[in-house]
């Protein structure tokens, strides 16, 4: 049987390698036993510890004020003693550094007690011996939000010839209005909030230029952006704020009157009649303005015209982006031309269906119909030259009430004086 070779102490630490880790396990056991055993105890600063200024569910939170300023410039340092090796892994996480807020019953700057105590967590193996500083100056105050109407400056704005250049104003609507929020003391001194475009250009046609808010107080002083909270009218936060600088073209253009349910001797000429104002001055886009060529009127319904009734109140009808530089709010139209016009009542036995259908026929005549025209034309019409038009679509069989229009088959220049019905009887 082989002889087992045996391993000699002497052989291994004649072995350099085996000699070096050997000697290092040691030393690194003998630095640990100094310094856990002979030297226990260290001492360090840690600095740069946020300070923690709670609000949250407390009076100040409950009075509605808050810290003014940026709280994350508090900063504190903390001396802590224990072993060395649990001083030397200590850092800012390990240590809670909070004021007191206790002593904070109304607006203004208070000094806060600091006090330093041990995050959860941390290892519990070590003193805090002091803290730097002891107290720290904070001003509180009441939060306000305040609405203000957005003024808008254009600077260096100008239009080219034979166009002008409007008001500006905040493009979009939302944006006009604008809340801010701030220190009561702050708010109360706002005067007005401004956005200032700079446009510094000749302009050919309408356009929006991004605009920088101002804050200001009654001397026309900037305020500082940084202590408010600014949000559009709707409650989004930092509204972009864009301003339009309108160019317009002025013209004179004539006002035209309108008519519906003409008789056909008034269809293709308009009735005689005399305007308040014949003309106004509009503004609007160049390219708006040159396709228009007169503004018409609300329409005058002919059957609201009698020997009692001549005059009409109307509006002007305009398109969207042009104004009346004439500030003309209405514009009286008055019906000339009726003084040989007399009006004359008839009863209606005959009807007939605009998509011609014969299966109606009247439940009743349709009495004391009014007409106007000419005395001469009157004095010959009877009751034979006339029936009464209906509309029956969509109704089914039975009796109905419906609209009717009084046709007047003998002469075109007559009309009916108000609106009349008929009950008419489905077949």
């Amino acid at each position: 049987m082989a002889e087992k070779k045996r391993i000699s102490l002497g052989r291994l630490f004649e072995n350099k390698k085996i000699a070096m880790i050997t000697s290092l396990v040691i030393a690194i056991a003998l630095w640990f036993s100094i310094t856990i055993v002979e030297s226990p105890d260290s001492e360090n600063t840690i600095a740069g510890i946020s300070v923690a200024i709670p609000i949250e569910n407390t009076v100040v939170s409950e009075m509605g004020m808050d810290i003014i300023g940026d709280s994350s410039v508090y900063t504190a340092s903390v001396t802590v003693r224990g072993p060395a090796y649990v001083i030397s892994d200590l850092g800012v996480d390990d240590i809670l550094v909070a004021a007191s807020i206790s002593n904070v019953t109304n607006s203004g700057t208070y000094s806060l007690e600091l006090r330093a105590t041990k995050q959860a967590g941390a290892d519990d193996n070590f003193d805090i011996i002091s803290l730097s500083p002891k107290t720290i100056n904070v001003e509180f105050d009441y939060i306000d939000t305040k609405q203000f109407e957005v003024s808008v400056q254009a600077v260096g704005h100008k239009a080219e010839n034979g166009l002008m250049a409007e008001l500006p104003f905040v493009s979009d609507s939302n944006n006009a209005t604008l809340n801010v929020k701030g220190p009561r003391t702050d708010i109360e001194k706002i005067s007005k909030v401004v956005a200032v475009a700079e446009v510094n250009k000749t302009l050919s046609a309408t356009e929006s230029f991004e605009g920088a808010l101002k804050i200001l107080d009654a001397n026309g002083k900037e305020m500082d952006l940084k202590q408010f909270t600014i949000t559009s009218a709707d409650g989004l936060s930092a509204p972009d704020i864009q301003i339009t600088v309108p160019i317009y073209k002025e013209k004179i253009v004539p006002i035209v009157a309108q008519f519906i349910n003409a008789p056909k001797a008034f269809q293709n000429k308009k009735i005689s009649h005399q305007l308040e104002h014949t003309s106004v001055l509009i503004s609007g886009p160049p390219e708006t303005i040159d396709k228009i060529t007169e503004v018409k009127l609300s329409e005058i319904d002919f059957y609201q015209i009698s020997g009692n009734n001549q005059a009409f109140e109307t509006t002007l009808i305009l398109p969207e982006g042009v104004k009346n530089k004439d500030n003309i709010d209405t514009v009286t139209v008055k019906i000339t031309g009726l003084e040989d016009y007399t009006v004359k009542s008839f009863n209606l036995t005959t009807i007939k269906a605009v998509d011609g259908a014969s299966n109606v026929k009247l439940s009743r005549e349709i009495r004391n119909i009014k007409l106007i025209g000419p005395k001469g034309i009157l004095n010959k019409l009877t009751a034979k030259d006339l029936y009464a038009e209906v509309q029956l679509e969509a109704l089914e069989s039975g009796e109905h009430t419906v609209p009717a229009r009084i046709v007047c088959t003998a002469f075109d220049n007559v009309w009916q004086i108000g609106t009349y019905t008929a009950s008419v009887n489905i077949g």
